[in-house]
């Protein structure tokens, strides 16, 4: 939780208090970056930095934000420019799932997005899945050790001034991310994931909802409900693992049970796909 505080320190923004709960990935230069979080309520502070343009977009949940002393509200599904020369600070109080990016010397700053600028805005889907199609894209190649190039981010910059731009956007938000299904879904893994019956189809019908309406609350986030799934169960058995090295560690067995696979077998692909050691090698 330490380690992606820090990092994302890059993009500007210092937390008051820990968040509850946190995933996050990033990629970011000293010229522009981008994240993908979602996290329990919390409380932020952007550190004023010249030149540097802010974009958020709200998959779910709300935020409001103080800009130079004045309050706005991002809803689910509205982006928001930011200017990063004002004094600005970000509250959530219940769990959101967002997107951040950060442009410095940007065209964002033209004169003919300035009135922009602090105002929230609608977005539509095809929008959200445009933008966050390419950052997804980037933060997979950026795990890989390759950085997104300049055209990355000339990609980014217009794509998210053609969202913003858009006045004919309505607030269209998309049923899934209205009613909160993707932080439904992962609090719901969270809780379970060491259970091995959790299954995609086991989440989908806990939450009364189709395969189909899950999948597409997952889309924008850049992932799917069985890799959060195992995503989580591979972090617990890597705990495990870590834990029990040299202290008489309990049966491989036990390690996978304990962590919601169904064997060993399973964990050891896991862990394989997830680009870690396989057990024997702890």
């Amino acid at each position: 939780m330490t380690e992606v505080l820090k990092r994302s320190l890059k993009h500007g923004w210092s937390y008051d208090a820990q968040p509850h709960v946190y995933e996050y990935d990033e990629t970011a230069s000293d010229e522009f970056g981008f994240a993908r979080l979602w996290s329990g309520g919390m409380s932020t502070v952007l550190q004023s930095r010249e030149g540097i343009v802010h974009v958020a977009v709200i998959v779910e949940g709300s935020a409001e934000v103080m800009v130079d002393g004045s309050n706005v509200q991002i809803e689910t599904g509205q982006i928001i420019l930011l200017d990063g020369d004002c004094e600005l600070h970000a509250h959530s109080p219940k769990p959101w799932a967002r997107y951040g990016w950060f442009f410095r010397n940007s065209i964002l700053r033209g004169r003919e997005y300035r009135p922009l600028l602090g105002e929230p805005r609608s977005i539509t889907r095809e929008s959200l899945l445009a933008m966050t199609s390419v950052a997804n894209t980037s933060l997979d190649a950026n795990r890989a050790g390759v950085k997104p190039s300049i055209h990355t981010r000339i990609a980014m910059e217009h794509l998210a001034a053609a969202a913003a731009y858009d006045h004919s956007a309505r607030l269209r938000t998309d049923p899934v991310h209205r009613d909160g299904l993707f932080l439904a879904a992962q609090s719901l893994i969270s809780e379970r994931f060491r259970d091995p019956a959790l299954t995609v189809e086991v989440l989908s019908r806990d939450l009364a909802v189709s395969a189909s309406s899950l999948h597409r609350a997952y889309q924008p986030m850049g992932t799917s409900p069985r890799r959060e799934i195992e995503r989580h169960r591979v972090a617990e058995s890597l705990r495990r693992l870590a834990l029990d090295v040299g202290t008489g560690a309990p049966p491989m067995v036990d390690i996978a049970a304990e962590s919601g696979f169904t064997s060993v077998v399973t964990m050891r692909r896991s862990l394989t796909r997830a680009g870690h050691r396989s057990p024997r090698g702890y």
